[in-house]
Formats: C-alpha cells, sequence, structure tokens
C-alpha cells in the first residue's frame, strides 16, 4: 500500500510505500535534505513541519513514517550559500600532463578535491597550465549521513553504487556548469584528477569503503590508478582519463596526498605541522627526511553536525566573536540575520567565555562568575547556556563537544613529536588547510588549545592545499609520479590502537 504525500515548497507529489520514512520519500524525491548523523535520528538537523488532517506539528524526518495525505514542509535549505573554498597556495610548474594534449587545439582537465562536506572543481587549460574557471558545491551525499562513517555504513547495508552515483552525477553536472559558462566543449576534456579522503576517494571510484569500518580499517586500494573518465562523466572526451591519486590509510587520504603535494612538504628541511581540519582532521608531522601521518573524527562539532545551534558555513552563520569593552561583538556570513554558528564562531566565543572566566578551563560554567556577560547566561530546556542573540546560543552541552574534537587532535599532534622525538619547539612551521582551519582565528585555536599555544607565531594559512595538489598532477605527470613516491614515504600512526591516545585524549580534554 502506498501514501500519497506533498513536499512544500518545492510542489513535489509522490507516491510512496506506506511504511516509508519522510527521509525515505526525500530520498526519492531527490531533494536533497542533510543528514548529519546518517539518519539515526541523533542529530535533529532534519526537523520538519507535517500537516495532517489539519493538525500540524514539528517532527524528525528520519524517524517519522508518512501518511497518506501528509504536506511536509520543509525548512530552507542554504546548500547554494554555503561557503566552498577553492583557493590555494602553490608554486608554478612545469605543464606536462600524462596523455597527449595534441588531438585537441584547446585541451581541457578538471582537477576534482571530493570533501566530505564540499566538492571543489577547477577547470585547467593543458597546454598552458592556465586556471580558466572554479566551482564549489555542497557534496549532495550529506543525505547518507555528514561524516564518513556514516556514508561507509550506507554503503554497507545498501551497496556503494547508490551513494557512488550520487557524487559521480554531481561532479558530471559540475564539468557541465563550467564548461558551459565558458563556452567550452566537452569534447575538449582529456583528464580528470580526484582526490579525497579515502572513503570519499572509494566511493567516487565505485570501491566499496566497508573495509574502513572494519578491523583494521584498511583501504581496498592504496596505490594510484587510471580508469576511463566515460565511467564516470557523461560531460568528457570519449577517450578521456580519469586519474586518482594514492591513499596512505583508512582515514589519511588522498587529500592529505594532495596537500602535502602543494606546500611542497617532500622538500622541508625543518620540521612542519600539516593540519587540515574537515569533516575529519588529518595531520601530518616531519619534513624530507622523515614524517608521520594521522587522523581523528574531529568534523562534527567544528561542521555544527552536534551543535544544538550550529551549522555550516553559509549565510547567516555566526562565523567570527570578540569581546571588546564590555561588548560582545558578533559577525556573521554575508551580514545576514543570525541563523546559527558554524566552526570557526564556536572556537571564537569558546575562547571569548574562557579569557573572561565565564567557562572554567574543565569547560564548566563558573557558577561565581559575575561579569558583563552574566545577563546572557540562562538555561533552555533544563540546559545550562549562554545566549549569542535572541535566537542563537551555546549550552554546556556545545562545549563539551568541542572539548571531544580538539582533545583527539591535540592528542595526536603529541603522539607525532613523541614518534618523531621532538618538542613543540623545534616545529618551525603550521600549515593551516581546508576552509575551517583558514577562517580560525590562530588566537582562538590557541587559547582553547586545539593547537599548542607556543606554535602561535608559527602558524601558516595555505588555502585548498588539497584541491592545489589535484590540480598540479592534472597537469604535470612528474608531480603526479612525486605524489605517489609521498604517500608511500609517509609512515602512517593508527591513533585508535595507540597504547597512551586514550591517555593523552583525557589528559587534553581541558582547554
Amino acid at each position: 500500500m502506498n501514501c500519497n504525500i506533498f513536499f512544500s515548497p518545492s510542489g513535489v507529489a509522490l507516491s510512496v510505500p506506506s511504511n516509508a520514512t519522510i527521509m525515505d520519500a526525500e530520498r526519492i524525491a531527490e531533494l536533497g535534505f542533510e543528514y548529519p548523523c546518517g539518519g539515526n535520528g541523533t542529530c535533529n538537523k532534519c526537523m520538519v513541519e507535517v500537516t495532517i488532517n489539519g493538525i500540524t506539528k514539528k517532527v524528525k524526518s528520519c524517524t517519522t513514517r508518512v501518511e497518506d495525505g501528509m504536506i511536509i514542509k520543509l525548512c530552507d535549505n542554504d546548500d547554494c550559500d554555503n561557503k566552498v573554498m577553492t583557493s590555494g597556495k602553490c608554486d608554478s610548474l612545469h605543464v606536462s600532463p600524462i596523455i597527449d594534449t595534441s588531438i585537441c587545439s584547446q585541451p581541457l582537465g578538471v582537477a576534482f578535491d571530493i570533501g566530505t562536506t564540499t566538492i571543489a572543481a577547477y577547470l585547467m587549460n593543458l597546454k598552458t597550465g592556465e586556471l580558466i574557471d572554479t566551482l564549489g558545491e555542497l557534496n549532495q551525499q550529506v543525505k547518507f549521513g555528514g561524516d564518513v562513517i556514516s556514508r561507509c555504513i550506507f554503503s554497507l547495508k545498501n551497496g556503494v553504487e547508490t551513494i557512488s552515483s550520487c557524487v559521480n552525477s554531481q561532479a558530471d553536472e559540475m564539468i557541465n556548469k563550467l564548461l558551459v559558462k565558458n563556452s567550452l566543449s566537452k569534447d575538449d576534456v582529456l583528464l580528470i584528477s580526484v582526490v579525497g579522503n579515502t572513503c570519499m576517494h572509494h566511493i567516487f571510484a565505485g570501491i566499496n569503503p566497508t573495509t574502513l569500518v572494519e578491523i583494521p580499517y584498511m583501504p581496498k586500494v592504496f596505490d594510484a590508478f587510471e580508469k576511463p573518465a566515460k565511467d564516470f562523466f557523461k560531460n568528457v572526451n570519449k577517450d578521456a582519463k580519469t586519474i586518482f591519486i594514492p591513499v596512505i590509510a583508512g582515514f589519511v587520504g588522498a587529500d592529505t596526498v594532495a596537500a602535502m603535494q602543494a606546500t611542497g612538504f617532500d622538500k622541508k628541511e625543518k620540521t612542519t605541522l600539516l593540519l587540515d581540519i574537515g569533516t575529519n582532521g588529518e595531520m601530518v608531522l616531519g619534513n624530507k627526511d622523515r614524517r608521520v601521518a594521522c587522523s581523528t573524527a574531529s568534523g562534527p562539532a567544528f561542521e555544527g553536525a552536534k551543535i544544538v545551534c550550529g551549522m555550516r558555513g553559509s549565510t547567516g552563520a555566526i562565523d567570527h566573536v570578540d569581546f571588546k569593552d564590555g561588548n560582545l561583538l558578533i559577525s556573521t556570513i554575508d551580514n545576514a540575520k543570525a541563523k546559527g554558528i558554524c566552526g570557526s564562531g564556536l572556537i571564537d566565543i569558546i575562547s571569548v567565555l574562557l579569557n573572561e572566566g565565564v567557562i572554567m578551563r574543565s569547560g564548566r560554567f563558573d557558577r561565581k562568575y559575575d561579569g558583563p556577560l552574566k545577563e546572557r547566561i540562562t538555561e533552555i530546556d533544563g540546559a545550562k547556556c549562554i545566549k549569542l542573540t535572541d535566537d542563537v546560543f551555546i549550552t554546556q552541552k556545545d562545549i563539551r563537544e568541542v572539548q571531544l574534537a580538539k582533545g583527539a587532535i591535540a592528542a595526536g599532534i603529541e603522539i607525532m613529536a613523541e614518534n618523531l622525538k621532538i618538542t613543540y619547539d623545534e616545529i618551525n612551521e603550521v600549515l593551516i588547510a581546508g576552509a575551517f582551519g583558514n577562517y580560525m582565528k590562530p588566537e582562538s585555536m590557541c587559547c582553547i588549545k586545539l593547537l599548542p599555544p607556543e606554535l602561535l607565531s608559527k602558524i601558516v594559512p595555505v588555502g585548498n592545499a588539497a584541491g592545489e595538489g589535484s590540480k598540479m598532477c592534472l597537469l604535470s605527470k612528474e608531480e603526479y609520479e612525486n605524489a605517489c613516491i609521498i604517500a608511500k614515504k609517509t609512515e602512517f600512526i593508527e591513533l585508535a590502537s595507540h597504547d597512551k591516545f586514550q591517555e593523552l585524549f583525557i589528559a587534553q580534554l581541558d582547554f
């Protein structure tokens, strides 16, 4: 038996099985709704208004079954407003791609950085190395879960084809948009390069990533490989190739390899720390002679999934907070009305609360606090919180989530330093890659001890280094081959099984 339902304001009407959830119906209708927790009913980010028999109420899409005649009002979807970082910094290079470009008078290539949250695409001239255009979008796989574990589990239960087709189709349409915008032909697109964390890399290639959630959490494929581009794309030359950059481990992927490539990590004489804090936190420490890498599941808090008023970095997100002359200064993306708080704003406000004594180093609110921010401290639904605006606030639980995320990253850095037998003073430079890290204030990062405070003066933002590395491998056979060497010569530390991780993680929870 089927139920007839209607989605507002999209105007989509459809008939779905009576045992389907609203989430199932949204996926059938391809409405692109987000499910950061993978549909487990824990994040409360999929709330919708439903009207049935004249009665309207708010419910969770992922746990509510459809009923015949149900009208479902979706919340505003800000996908088009998400800020995707496509800028980066890399040196110029000799253009010599792995393919013969003489078959076209204007040969084209597209470099992709497939992130868990966003996708960045770069349209390149394969003869001159010119960057023609860029495009960034929210990864439509968010409807299958906001983190890599959720997507691995979806693949385990449903096979990889559905989620793989989703990202392939989106990337193909991004190529089409770039070509149409620049009045170029798909027949001139001869080469595609793909980087991403190991889960995104596997899913894009149609490789089931389920081994990443099974001991010993290993990739199915480590090495670089090539495939006909027509296996994934329609808007390319029929003889085009797709190259996949190698991965290092289950949760240190091709994006980290590409970031090392872009920053010349393998040529650095002095000890350097490379940190990419996205949905998954990936880190590398070392130099040209020896380097170690690890990863932590840091993203859900910083991406807003486990924060009550958390949201991605899109219009209306509080992105920075400061406290001056007794006033709390708040800025939002696009100067819009505050709708929520994104990662950089979250780090800032916790830094302010620490500096002003509102919360203690343990993360708890100080009951004795009697300063200028006291009037903002209140309780909502029995939870102690501090209001940033009338509608946006952070709770004690939110602060705990940040502690868990920053504790894992700080413990990872400490373990890598111990492995190399170095002190923090011996780290010459800290390269911060990715959108979240580049929008964060270094002072706030060090205040909450996400990074050791002694590294504050050494922090250098490097933009979307993974995207830059993807471009380099697209344009140069030598750079592509060097990426393979970088991957093989980078040691991996598995934090989950490290005998000191739990101890150091707990020690790093305090601010």
